[in-house]
């Protein structure tokens, strides 16, 4: 449960939302996101808002889950997943035209999946996956980005790439990013501000540089932690 979290951003903010397992973070997605019902104050896009969101505000929120899953034998394709981001824009009735499909195109491009777009969704790898939930969610031209844990079960190579791919949506796409984790050697390097959460409340708010110190770490995850810095990026050592 979360509890007193007073937490503010601005337009175009990377934010990363760092906490040991349980703290909180994708409840506060959720919470963010109209998933979950939550008492309090939420005000998004400068609107006070409830549990029940108007469909416009939930196309301003784009939302990428720990790992897009999908039955192997699902009989969608690489390309119409992404472009399932468009139809809450378009509306039930009206078929994706010429611009959703070179939107799709010119995202695959972007997500390094455009080889894969006539492949089965289910055939794909879990980063091709992640690759194609990335584009998906930015088709819909949110906004505010949710990541919950985007690079969570990848192969250590593949959760590098993604992180650049973030990085890359961050600089070329006008939207604010909420990037969760529990893993603080794997944070994209656009991200400049961290907020850190322990057992449902916020412990930590400010420059990533702030939170990114051992005393801070070892005081968050209650565990002896050390950083050191290589080749001018910070990382973090335990026993």
């Amino acid at each position: 449960l979360l509890s007193g979290i007073v937490l503010s951003g601005s337009k175009y903010d990377f934010v990363g939302v760092i906490g040991p397992n349980g703290a909180g973070k994708t409840t506060l997605l959720n919470v963010i996101a109209g998933f979950e019902k939550f008492s309090g104050k939420l005000s998004l896009f400068g609107q006070a808002q409830t549990w029940r969101r108007s469909r416009r505000t939930r196309l301003r929120v784009g939302y990428v889950p720990q790992l897009m899953q999908i039955d192997p034998g699902f009989p969608i394709l690489a390309r119409q997943a992404v472009m399932t981001g468009a139809v809450g824009r378009l509306g039930l009735f009206r078929q994706p035209g010429k611009n959703e499909h070179e939107d799709t195109l010119r995202l695959m491009e972007m997500m390094r999946v455009a080889h894969l777009a006539d492949r089965p969704l289910g055939q794909l790898s879990g980063g091709e996956r992640q690759k194609v939930s990335l584009a998906r969610a930015i088709i819909q031209k949110p906004d505010l980005l949710l990541l919950d844990e985007p690079t969570a079960n990848l192969d250590i190579a593949v959760q590098k790439e993604v992180l650049n791919l973030i990085d890359e949506i961050s600089e070329r796409e006008a939207l604010t990013i909420l990037f969760v984790t529990h893993d603080f050697n794997l944070l994209p390097s656009r991200m400049r501000r961290a907020v850190m959460l322990k057992s449902g409340r916020k412990v930590f708010d400010g420059d990533i540089s702030g939170a990114l110190t051992g005393n801070e770490l070892s005081r968050v995850f209650e565990y002896p932690l050390e950083t050191f810095e290589r080749n001018g990026k910070r990382f973090v050592s335990y026993d």
